[in-house]
């Protein structure tokens, strides 16, 4: 246990003892006898010179007057007095008794120079520095009054006064020792400190150890620890061992601190160790109890670093999202495992499972920085090693130490040196873009400081602000530099203190910006200079918070950035500082390597620095580089490895003034200049003062004071010592000495201790009064009282009145603190006149604010509070407050009536379970539980059992424990009741959980033996064993020590049986209830011990010791002991069987200066077996200790070259111990890098069979417990051909070896180039289909790949014509044919061939003419016009023939090569090629359309086609037919229609059959064919009245099967096409998203985008709870509102919710502030006539916002700026935005952005349109190449394949949820069979494509790609988009033809290639099961159409449906009858 020490300051008599104590000491007694010889030398000289002017003097006074002798008062004991004081310095209270002898002395004499003495009044005070005035013919006075420039000194517990000369010197100052400090030890002297931290609100201090945790209070004693190790692990083992098992050897493992943060905002503390691969604890910081230890997770492993000083956080909060925390850490080697630097979530569940996750992580970008692994190849020993972390502003900043390779001036080989850097991150980046580094550094003298040893960040005060020229606000850095840049672990002990302005570092990487986005320079990164990046140029303005972007990052500055020296240390390395300001003066307080602490003021580069102490505060070792101070700033927290150490530190308060006349001018001018010492020219002649004692306690009054004042005017007249107002007294002069008194105990200014707290309540005008004594009156001029209160660090002035000398008030004020969870904040009071002179204070008053409502939310809690404070509770407002502030009658308060609070409620009950025996005390905890035991008495029940409160567990209004009584067998469980004063409804409360009687069993214990000794670990399993409250365990009537339990197992450990060896029954008791099931534990024999092999090791120990002996299989954790010196080292052991176990030998703990060759013994040698006391020392043994080995290192420098396969020989002493087995028990290991090597040992030297390795590698050699690195290898390439050799043989063999391969490669793609294609086709389906991670596909070959830019060229009569070419793979590319530049007048018909014809390949001249091919030029086709006139007239249905010449070429192939296109309009139509014709088949148009045909580089336009309308009734009309009840018309019209059609398709066919005889002459059957196939599925489309009838028909029968059955996985697909598309990006403009299935509407570009999570109030109920919505970072404002609106209605139809155009988005930002969100306004960015829409990013809107939508409203600030978009551009886009239409082209729906008429302004959102093409490469990124977007299309289309499976399923099945097929298929599908029947059609095709045309692509399409006609719901153009590619696959599915796939297929052709085979089996499957059906009659049919029109009766208009009927049938009329 750790123990808390506190000395008192003992002052000895003998200064001989303090010498030996301290060897500085001497130092400064032998300067101090320098001094004052010399002073006595000078004295001499006056002496002399003064005695012959006084011997003058006296002889002519003498003449004059009676002669008067007059000697020096008591000078014998005066000079006694100073020696006392000069050689006992620190001690001055054992000169006492000589100063008693003189004051009596003085008294005495006194008497007789009273009628001589007279005084002087002063006029003036002065309060600068120290000076000289001598008032003409006046008496000198020397005044003490408080230094202006006030000091601090670091003492213990003790003030002391010290005279303050500017003429000091700084570096000769005292060094006190042994002075009154708290300190605190370890229980444990190997768990040693590693941090420190404070919690500022409390002063609790926090220190994290080596396998453990404590919590102190402020004087550092003990309230809690939290044990953390050690335990088994292996820093190989990655994943930890606690995550899944390990196969490394695991030891016993230290785990020690490395980092310790205060989560505030959590009230929880960060503790991260080293074990584990670096995991973190959550401790609560009241006990130190574990919230959370997360360790499942990769994110969860900081650092597998063994190191206190590898990590350092820095944690940023938030007010309402969870905080970040920043960690920096080195790597140790494994940059794959661990980002140096990261930013993490701090989650307010500590067991959440997003705690340390990365802020941000995708595939690729993160919140991290990894240095590459490319980095280690060049400096094998690389990291960056973490000093200090801060954060200011906007940023965050880290100190680091880097290693870096440069090379010395004049040389060209390089070497390792370390550079300090700072590092600095905005805490808003979640992608680290603005990672910037600067190398810092300061010199002085000529001599570097570079080497960071510790930092801290410090406000820069008045007067070192005024010396940098900063606000005293600004903020410093103090950093502690090392000399020189080469070492690392051993600094030099030459050491700088340096301060840095960070708004100047933050300048230096601002111009370091601005210059690389210029594209100056690279990115200039140590870590990073494998790949010298350069920078990229940016048009952008970068200001003071520039956060960087995707380019230039991360970003380093090469330029130095240099501090400010202030103060340097040559001999004793300084290793810590913190710093601050009081009253203006910056101070610091190093610690140093000899552990002392220095204080220094530090003024800045022109005012100097002051070193004014030197403190010794650690005996032995440095001072850790975390201090700190405390909450109240009175005390300061010094940690070394051993010890932590509490100071107290005050000021100092005595500066000397001479009165006189002091002025700066001529020596003429000045009255008595002739006079000695009353003018000087010279700074030597400056007056020097100094006093004895130096300083005092504020405790000692009455103390003589002696003071020497050096080069003064005459003293003779007399001197007068004041202390400021307090005391006034003569000063004895004698020679240059002066004697004072310091001031009585009575006069001293001081307010007095007041009994009872100062109360003030916050917001409340309240005076404070103070009772005080000796308080002085302000004279004119001064400034009166003031009362100075430091509120959580901000200081408050408030104007004080003085009533008289004893008493001082306050005047009115209020105050206030931040935050609500401190009810009462003690808040340091300090009463200050005229400026800055404070009146003691040693009581420490305090004035306490408090918050009535802070930690009150319950009456109960309100009632309980200090009734001083006066707080009450406010029934009406449900608030604790003072009785004025609350507003309703109802205010109850303790002591008043009625004051008991209703409404109790109970929150917690512990625990759940109990057994019915009774005797378990359950905890309950909740609001308003009585303020008084008595209320609760006799009123608590517990499942309707009778729980008696107990009293000493009672907390008013917050808990009750009760005493659980018996329970009947038929209780189970009920709930807690209880009652408070009476069991009124008003006063009772119940739990809402249930309290359960349970049985608790036991099943059996392990082990079930152990030592008879005890100190056994059982654990005893069985069920129900966490009931009750109490648990105890015996082994026959002897305890078992409880240790834990949980619901299954209870462990405690055993004690020493007192019954001997055998067995003992175990009992378990839970309370009263006894656990009848009784177990068996056996005591054994101890274990014995009686023979170690072998009984030596080296002094590290960690050897391997084999222990033979008995019993050994018994004992759990064995350990291995040595004692020496009075420490004790441990070591483990490892049990093989009952016999034998293998232990490392331990340490044994031999001082520093101990000599390498002497054997030694240890002390004591035992070991710990349990509890087993026998083997604790192990006599049977001569356990012996030789030297360590010890190595040298390999070479002067430190690397040793080496050539491949050269041995390593390591030499070095004591390599074979001298014992027997020599190196059989050292396991020597010497690993080169990471690879061990071969040895063979000898007695000086380890030869080591280098590994096969080249480079630089660092040596490792280990031992036992010895790890040596005698430097570093580096092994040259031995590659017996050089570069140039190896390039001459490979030119001269090369021509033979191309010419083979070229043979070889073009007879190969010869024989391949028929089948490439397919098979590049289908490799391109099944890497799609396997969802290919790459999102680029990498080429790799010899040939056309490398090829960027290849072009195909012909030259004829001297034109040359070239065109393009895209590679396909290594050996292929598809090249358009170049134009042939004929003349105008070549005839049409002639055949041509190329002058020349070839290729461009880059610079490839070889096949600029390709001679191996005889390309040659048909004819161009030629067209005729459609029409004399221009227009052709046709009938909807009719085909369009084409005629024509060269249609097809007589080449072989014939048309295979000429892909025909023709257009109607923007419509393509199916062809039948022939020789002289074109057979078009028209689209489903109507109207007039162009014509326009299209063939290689061949455009023509034959005219154009008026296709006249087939159908005059409109489509409303049709379906008021179709649902008037007129179904037999309907039918008849249906049947006369569809046998017209079929007439017209069977002239339709035999037209086709003739082109098809003519095509067979082409060779071209087989396009004919699939011709045909198409023609019938795709079947024209033309809406004719019958089909529009059908469609209807088929839609008013089908209502109730959509409604029931197809309706739910349609809508279902909706809403998961529209869930997916908003995971990613949209562009609000094109339409196009991230996530799609239709490759039109993709972003091709890479959008960063980030998810937040934003609370919007409900529109309808603003006290309504938020309502959480997920957005993206980049949607716009329109988009965000839709989103909200989506989550606010989403149970709403679509034409009943609120529209995103008549609401504005409202983002509330606190206190009031509210920001209107819009697309545009004043704010938006205009570029190049490209305006970007405003997104959330561009608002800086952050996670977890409060948003709310309001109706519209227009405000100067979201005004549309008018001189960029004028309204026709804004309503052009307003209407972009808010189109809805479905139209059936894709690419239709993408908006036109036309620049706006007036300003010529383009809107855009992510992406630019394409059509305007001012898009510059890379200004989102690079164009991504098809490969990466359609894995994308993939991923979509595999998250959307359920939803489509679902949905084809449902209709394509004859029965589905119990629904049956809907009678009208089977009707129509036997209808078209008859007539297939009845035309003599048996081709299955055909009839299969009627069937097809007739349900599936007439009414199913039509509904999938359009469910806004089924449901109320608004459908956006990417979901049309997706829609429409699964109405795609629907009518693939649907039909016969074979699904091809060629290289232009489009790619939801490819998407669902390998589905659409399944779903035609479907389709075929339910074609056939409805054949199979029974045959529905006429009669059926009739009856079942009446049905439905009776049943819809009431809901159509019937009359006016027959009367569109009529109209129709009497336009008509002839066309019907002909029919």
């Amino acid at each position: 246990m750790a123990h808390y020490t506190k000395g008192k300051l003992y002052l000895s008599d003998n200064a001989k003892q303090l010498e030996e104590k301290d060897r500085d000491l001497r130092k400064q007694d032998a300067y101090y006898k320098e001094q004052l010889a010399r002073l006595e030398e000078r004295s001499a000289q006056f002496y002399k010179v003064t005695t012959e002017q006084y011997q003058k003097s006296v002889t002519e006074v003498e003449a004059k007057f009676k002669r008067y002798e007059s000697h020096p008062v008591c000078a014998d004991l005066q000079g006694e007095i100073l020696r006392c004081y000069q050689e006992s310095n620190g001690q001055t209270l054992s000169c006492s008794t000589l100063a008693r002898q003189y004051l009596q002395c003085v008294n005495n004499a006194k008497q007789v120079y009273n009628a001589y003495k007279w005084k002087n009044n002063l006029g003036s005070r002065l309060v600068e520095t120290v000076g000289l005035r001598i008032h003409p013919g006046k008496r000198n006075c020397i005044e003490f009054v408080e230094m202006a420039s006030v000091l601090w000194k670091l003492t213990c517990l003790t003030f002391y006064f010290m005279p303050v000369l500017t003429t000091v010197s700084a570096s000769r100052q005292p060094v006190h020792i042994n002075k009154e400090f708290s300190t605190f030890h370890s229980e444990n002297s190997e768990w040693t400190f590693n941090h420190l931290a404070v919690d500022v609100r409390n002063g609790n201090v926090y220190l994290g150890a080596v396998n453990i945790i404590y919590k102190l209070s402020g004087d550092l004693k003990v309230q809690a620890n939290h044990e953390t190790g050690p335990d088994v692990d292996n820093p190989k083992c990655y994943p930890p061992k606690v995550v899944q098992p390990c196969n490394e050897p695991l030891t016993i493992t230290n785990n020690i601190n490395k980092m310790l943060l205060i989560d505030y905002k959590e009230n929880r503390l960060l503790a991260c160790g080293g074990l584990y691969q670096g995991i973190c604890k959550l401790l609560r910081l009241e006990d130190l109890f574990k919230l959370g230890e997360p360790s499942h997770k990769k994110e969860h492993y900081l650092s597998g670093v063994n190191d206190s000083a590898s990590v350092f956080g820095v944690i940023v909060s938030y007010k309402d999202s969870d905080d970040k925390l920043f960690i920096a850490t080195a790597v140790d080697g494994k940059p794959e495992y661990f980002p140096t630097i990261s930013s993490r979530k701090l989650t307010r569940n500590s067991e959440a499972d997003g705690m340390f996750a990365y802020v941000f992580h995708d595939e690729f970008v993160a919140s991290m920085i990894k240095i590459p692994s490319d980095t280690f190849t060049i400096i094998p020993d690389f990291d960056i090693y973490y000093i200090y972390g801060f954060n200011s502003g906007n940023f965050v900043y880290f100190l680091t130490l880097q290693p870096e390779m440069t090379s010395p001036t004049g040389s060209t080989t390089k070497e390792q040196v370390y550079t300090s850097k700072l590092v600095r991150l905005c805490k808003e980046d979640t992608a680290f873009n603005s990672y910037v580094e600067v190398p810092i550094g300061c010199e002085k003298n000529g001599i570097e400081y570079r080497l960071l040893q510790a930092a801290y960040l410090s406000k820069a005060g008045a007067i070192l602000a005024r010396s940098l020229g900063i606000s005293p606000d600004d903020d410093v850095l103090y950093t502690i530099f090392s000399k020189g840049q080469k070492r690392r672990i051993k600094s030099p002990e030459e050491s700088a203190l340096c301060v840095f302005v960070l708004k100047n570092i933050n300048d230096r990487i601002k111009d370091r910006l601005q210059s690389c986005y210029k594209g100056e320079g690279t990115l200039d990164l140590a870590w990073l200079k494998v790949k010298d990046i350069p920078c990229s140029s940016a048009l952008l303005t970068i200001d003071d918070n520039f956060c960087g972007l995707d380019m230039n990052a991360p970003l380093g500055v090469s330029e130095l950035v240099r501090g400010i020296p202030v103060f340097t240390e040559d001999s004793d390395r300084m290793t810590s500082v913190i710093a601050y300001v009081y009253k203006n003066h910056s101070l610091a307080f190093i610690g140093t390597r000899s552990g002392k602490v220095k204080k220094i003021r530090v003024d800045g580069p022109s005012q100097g620095t002051l070193q004014y102490e030197t403190v010794q505060v650690v005996e032995n070792g440095p001072i850790l580089r975390d201090m700190a101070f405390s909450s109240d700033q009175q005390y300061l927290y010094i940690m070394s490895e051993k010890q932590g150490e509490r100071c107290e530190f005050t000021p100092t308060l005595i500066h000397f003034i001479f009165t006189g006349t002091r002025r700066c001018t001529r020596k003429e001018n000045c009255e008595r200049s002739m006079e000695p010492r009353r003018f000087t020219s010279n700074i030597k002649q400056c007056v020097r003062l100094s006093v004895h004692p130096n300083n005092i306690s504020v405790s000692q009054y009455s103390v003589l004071l002696i003071l020497e004042a050096h080069n003064v005017p005459e003293l003779s007249a007399g001197v007068n010592c004041t202390f400021e107002d307090l005391a006034e007294m003569d000063g004895l002069v004698v020679g240059n000495r002066i004697t004072c008194i310091s001031p009585a105990e009575k006069e001293v200014p001081r307010i007095i201790t007041d009994k009872e707290k100062i109360l003030v309540p916050v917001e409340v005008v309240k005076p404070v009064t103070l009772r005080a004594k000796n308080l002085p009156q302000p004279q004119s001029g001064q400034r009166g009282y003031e009362c100075v209160l430091n509120i959580q660090g901000v200081e408050k002035r408030v104007p004080a009145l003085r009533f008289n000398s004893s008493s001082v008030q306050c005047q009115n004020t209020s105050y206030l603190y931040e935050g609500m969870e401190i009810s009462s904040l003690p808040v340091d009071l300090m009463v200050v006149w005229n400026g800055d002179f404070s009146i003691d204070n040693p009581a420490n008053n305090k004035v306490h604010l408090y918050k009535c409502g802070a930690m009150r939310e319950s009456c109960g809690m309100c009632l309980k509070a200090d009734p001083h404070f006066g707080c009450g509770w406010c029934k009406g407002e449900d608030r604790c407050t003072l009785k004025q502030h609350c507003l309703l009658p109802e205010w109850l308060e303790y002591s008043g009536m009625n004051s008991k609070c209703t409404n109790p409620k109970i929150t917690e009950i512990t625990p759940l379970t109990g057994p019915r025996e009774g005797g378990t005390r359950v905890t309950i905890r909740g609001e308003n539980l009585g303020l008084e035991f008595k209320e609760i008495v006799a009123h608590v029940k517990v499942a309707e059992v009778e729980c008696t409160p107990v009293p000493e567990g009672y907390i008013p209004a917050e808990q009750i424990v009760c005493e659980m009584g018996r329970a009947e067998h038929s209780q189970y469980a009920g709930y807690v009741e209880v009652c408070v004063g009476e069991c009124r409804p008003e006063f009772m409360a119940r739990s809402y959980h249930l309290y359960y009687f349970v049985v608790p069993n036991l099943l059996e214990l392990k082990p079930s033996r152990g030592p008879v000794s005890g100190g056994t670990t059982v654990t005893i399993t069985g069920s129900n064993l966490d009931a009750g409250s109490n648990v105890s365990i015996t082994f026959k009537d002897q305890m078992c020590v409880y240790h834990r339990r949980a619901a299954k197992a209870i462990v405690c450990k055993s004690l020493a049986s007192q019954h001997g060896y055998g067995n003992v029954t175990v009992s378990v008791r839970v309370d009263r209830a006894r656990i009848q099931k009784e177990l068996q534990y056996e005591f054994v024999e101890d274990p014995t011990i009686s023979k170690l092999e072998p009984e030596w090791s080296i002094i590290s120990g960690s050897t391997p010791v084999t222990v033979s002996g008995t019993n050994l299989d018994i004992i759990q954790n064995p350990l291995i002991r040595a004692k020496y010196n009075g420490v004790e080292t441990l070591n483990t052991c490892e049990v093989l069987d009952p016999s034998t176990m293998i232990c490392q030998a331990p340490e044994l703990a031999v001082s520093s200066n101990h000599q390498s060759d002497i054997v030694e013994r240890p002390d004591e040698f035992g070991f710990i077996l349990d509890n087993v006391q026998t083997l604790l020392i192990f006599n049977n043994t001569n356990f012996i200790y030789y030297p360590n080995p010890t190595f040298e290192h390999l070479s002067p420098s430190g690397v040793l070259e080496l050539k491949p396969g050269s041995p390593i020989i390591l030499k070095g002493r004591n390599l074979l111990p001298p014992a027997p087995g020599g190196n059989a028990r050292l396991n020597y290991t010497v690993l080169i890098g990471e690879k061990p090597c071969t040895l063979t040992v000898s007695e000086t030297q380890l030869l080591c069979e280098s590994p096969n390795l080249t480079g630089r590698h660092k040596v490792l050699v280990r031992v036992g417990g010895v790890e040596f690195s005698p430097g570093v290898v580096h092994i040259a390439s031995d590659s017996p051909l050089s570069h140039t050799a190896i390039v001459s043989i490979a030119v001269a063999g090369s021509l033979l070896i191309i010419f083979i391969v070229v043979v070889l490669i073009a007879y190969k793609r010869k024989s391949r180039e028929s089948d490439l294609t397919l098979k590049r086709l289908q490799m391109q389906m099944d890497n799609l289909e396997s969802r290919v991670a790459l999102e680029c596909k990498e080429v790799s070959g010899t040939n056309l790949d490398i090829i960027q830019n290849p072009l195909i060229r012909a030259k004829y009569n001297g034109v040359e014509t070239l065109n393009t070419c895209e590679v396909l793979d290594p050996s292929t590319m598809i090249c358009q044919a170049p134009e042939l530049a004929v003349s105008s007048n070549h005839q049409s018909d002639i055949v041509e061939r190329p002058d020349e014809f070839g290729f461009i390949l880059d610079n490839v001249q070889t096949l600029l003419i390709f001679n191996n091919t005889n390309f040659i030029y048909y004819p161009n086709p030629t067209f005729e016009h459609l029409s004399p006139s221009g227009v052709l007239e046709l009938k909807p249905g009719s085909p369009i023939i084409l005629k024509g010449r060269n249609l097809l070429p007589p080449a072989p192939g014939g048309n295979a090569r000429l892909n025909y296109t023709v257009l109607i309009g923007e419509k393509p139509c199916t062809l039948t090629v022939s020789e002289t014709q074109l057979l078009c088949e028209s689209p489903n148009l109507t109207g007039r359309h162009k014509v326009l045909v299209r063939v290689g580089g061949v455009e023509f336009s034959p005219g154009v086609v008026h296709i006249a309308s087939d159908s005059p009734l409109s489509h409303t009309a049709i379906v008021s037919i179709a649902v008037a009840g007129s179904l037999l018309i309907i039918f008849i019209v249906v049947v006369l229609i569809a046998y017209k059609r079929k007439s017209r398709e069977s002239d339709l066919t035999l037209k086709r059959l003739q082109m098809q005889m003519d095509n067979l002459e082409s060779r071209v059957a087989l396009e004919c064919k699939e011709a045909y196939n198409t023609k019938i599925i795709d079947n024209s489309r033309t809406e004719s009245v019958a089909e529009k009838m059908l469609t209807n028909w088929f839609t008013f029968l089908l209502y109730k099967f959509l409604k029931e059955c197809a309706g739910e996985p349609l809508f279902s697909l909706f809403c998961a096409i529209k869930q997916q598309m908003e995971k990613g990006p949209i562009d609000s403009i094109t339409g196009e998203a991230r996530y799609s299935l239709s490759e039109d509407k993709l972003i091709r570009q890479q959008i960063d985008y980030k998810t937040l999570l934003v609370n919007c109030i409900n529109p309808d109920n603003e006290k309504s709870p938020e309502i959480p919505v997920k957005i993206l970072n980049c949607d716009t404002i329109t988009q965000v509102k839709e989103k909200i609106l989506d989550a606010i209605y989403k149970n709403v139809p679509y034409s009943h919710r609120q529209k995103a155009a008549d609401m504005d988005l409202e983002w509330r930002q606190g206190r009031g502030a509210r920001v209107i969100l819009q697309d545009e306004d004043v704010t938006t960015k205009i570029e190049n006539d490209w305006k970007r829409l405003n997104m959330l990013t561009h608002y800086q809107v952050p996670d977890s916002s409060l948003v709310a939508l309001v109706p519209k409203q227009v405000t100067a600030y979201n005004a549309v700026n008018n001189s960029t978009v004028s309204r026709t551009s804004a309503s052009k886009y307003e209407n972009v935005i808010r189109y809805t239409g479905s139209p059936d082209s894709l690419r239709s729906r993408t908006p036109m952005i036309t620049p706006d008429l007036e300003s010529g302004v383009k809107v855009w959102h992510l992406v630019k349109n394409h059509e305007h093409g001012d898009q510059k490469e890379g200004d989102r990124g690079s164009k991504m190449v098809s490969e990466i977007y359609l894995t994308r299309l993939l991923a979509t289309k595999g998250t959307l394949q359920k939803f489509v499976d679902d949905l084809f399923e449902t209709i394509f099945s004859t029965a589905h949820r119990g629904s049956a097929l809907p009678l009208a298929i089977k009707y129509m599908f036997d209808f078209l069979d008859e007539q297939a029947d009845k035309h003599c059609i048996h081709d299955p095709h055909v009839r299969h494509t009627w069937k097809s045309n007739c349900l599936p692509l007439r009414f199913w399409v039509n509904v999938i790609k359009n469910p806004q006609f089924v449901f109320d719901i608004h459908k956006s153009s990417i979901t049309d988009a997706c829609l429409s590619v699964v109405a795609q696959t629907f009518m693939d599915s649907c039909s016969t033809s074979e699904h091809r796939l060629g290289k232009d297929s489009p790619s939801n052709k490819l998407l669902y290639a390998k589905d659409i085979p399944s779903y035609k089996n479907w389709v075929e499957r339910y074609y056939s099961d409805i054949g199979k059906m029974p045959v529905i009659s006429d009669q059926d049919m009739n009856a079942y159409l009446a049905e439905q029109s009776r049943i819809h009766m009431n809901e159509f208009n019937t009359m006016s449906s027959l009367s569109e009927i009529y109209s129709y049938v009497s336009k008509y009329s002839e066309e019907v009858e002909g029919t």
